[in-house]
């Protein structure tokens, strides 16, 4: 009998530990990809969401603060193999597939040789894989977890990796890649694979199950502060939710790879208002996600960036004398005699913008200069920001780029540069197993340690 007894502790022993195992396994992942979404976008988001008094946020937090809070941190840096600054290929390469590249390479290590990705490891584990993008699926960042090949610039060879791979979620813009030249015929392959193909909402809210391929827009997606403009396209959370409600249904789970691929476009373009609209659809995708895996249990939402871009920040200016006049007889508070140290309207503005500033400034070089009159520009400048402008406010308007560096200088705006920096990236992991992702790290080590998380032994 106290043998028995042994034995039986021994058995029972073992499976309160084989339990205890298992309970830390994460069964789905959510990875959210910022795309140029440097700690400045992030801390320049939470800001004006705080403390500027936002009708879109009258409880004064964003679900980005919210996740922050609740979730764990960590710092990377994105270097490449041989480069200190990155591009979006290389460093979606290096994250779905922990192997060092190179710029421009998509799936394939620095020595050209192709690299499994997160999304391949998950299908053989069993489980769901989806792709999600708001510029085209066939850009960078998504390419870099679903293709191989030497250039990110071979769309049309990627969009067909993409149908050959067959996530069961494929959802972004980019539908002339699947539809054109040498893939005229791709999507009637991807409807033999089983997809069903969604142009709009209303095709996408008729999958109820198995796979769905979502091309929502000959190329990118229009940009947020524009998007009111299509009402026919779903919002990234509203692609994100459709994904998951399709992925769940797999018992052994899912793996789900969302990109806010416009952080990037708008901070290229040094755009505030647009870099606020794109975080603030960021935002809202994290009030989704946030919420689900609250309520699921078993996931893991992770958020990061591949790059930064931009470098924008609010900073101090001296005006001189007739300016801070001018200034303070409008109301505003200046310091140290001159000194103007920025003012919280400015979020304000940012929420009222209606229209891309690159794509607006693209059209009015176009024109021809003698219809470029003050009072053209007022009005066209007015439109697109979403309140009435003083062009009297600035100076030399025949040269439009000035125009619209001038602008943020009004509004106490600095951007060090329209191109990528080396700038170390945040992330933040949220839900089960969020502690594998803390600390300083490189792109290089979120496979093995996301690996870690999900249980998945080196074998």
């Amino acid at each position: 009998m106290n043998g028995f007894r042994r034995i039986a502790g021994i058995i029972f022993a073992g499976l309160l530990l084989t339990g205890s195992l298992a309970a830390g396994e994460v069964k789905n992942v959510i990875w959210i990809i910022g795309d140029g979404m440097g700690p400045e976008a992030m801390g320049f988001f939470m800001q004006g969401v705080r403390y500027a008094g936002l009708e879109a946020y009258p409880g004064k937090v964003s679900n980005l603060e919210t996740l922050m809070n609740g979730g764990e941190w960590g710092l990377f840096f994105n270097n490449t193999h041989d480069t200190v600054v990155t591009d979006s290929a290389a460093s979606a390469t290096q994250m779905a597939t922990g192997k060092f590249s190179r710029p421009e390479f998509v799936g394939m290590d620095y020595n050209s040789q192709p690299a499994e990705t997160l999304l391949e490891l998950a299908r053989k584990q069993g489980k769901s894989i989806g792709i999600i993008s708001d510029t085209y699926i066939t850009d960078a960042t998504p390419a870099g977890f679903t293709a191989h090949v030497q250039n990110r610039n071979q769309k049309m060879e990627i969009a067909r990796q993409i149908v050959a791979l067959a996530p069961e979620v494929v959802m972004g813009g980019g539908q002339k890649y699947f539809t054109t030249g040498e893939n005229k015929k791709l999507l009637r392959q991807a409807k033999k694979k089983g997809y069903r193909v969604a142009l709009n909402k209303k095709d996408l809210a008729a999958v109820k199950s198995g796979k769905v391929l979502g091309l929502f827009a000959p190329e990118a997606i229009p940009m947020s502060v524009e998007l009111d403009q299509y009402p026919a396209i779903p919002s990234l959370a509203e692609q994100t939710q459709k994904a998951v409600e399709l992925l769940s249904q797999n018992e052994q789970g899912f793996i789900l790879v969302v990109e806010a691929g416009k952080i990037d476009w708008a901070g290229h373009a040094n755009d505030a208002g647009a870099w606020f609209h794109e975080m603030k659809a960021l935002d809202d995708l994290l009030g989704y996600v946030k919420s689900y895996a609250d309520k699921n249990g078993e996931t893991l939402v992770y958020l990061n960036a591949d790059h930064d871009t931009g470098l924008g920040a609010f900073t101090y200016r001296h005006l001189g004398k007739e300016k801070a006049m001018q200034k303070t007889a409008q109301g505003e508070v200046l310091y140290g005699g001159d000194t103007d140290y920025a003012s919280f309207d400015a979020f304000r503005q940012f929420a009222q913008q209606k229209k891309s500033l690159y794509n607006l400034e693209l059209e009015l070089k176009k024109m021809p200069a003698a219809q470029l009159t003050p009072q053209y520009l007022q009005k066209r400048l007015s439109e697109a920001l979403g309140y009435e402008v003083d062009i009297n406010e600035f100076e030399n308007l025949s040269d439009v780029s000035g125009l619209f560096k001038q602008l943020n200088k009004s509004r106490g705006l600095v951007w060090a540069t329209p191109n990528h920096s080396s700038l170390p990236i945040l992330s933040v992991a949220y839900g089960q197993e969020a502690d594998e992702f803390t600390g300083v790290y490189h792109n290089t080590d979120i496979l093995p340690r996301m690996k870690n998380a999900l249980g998945w032994s080196e074998e």
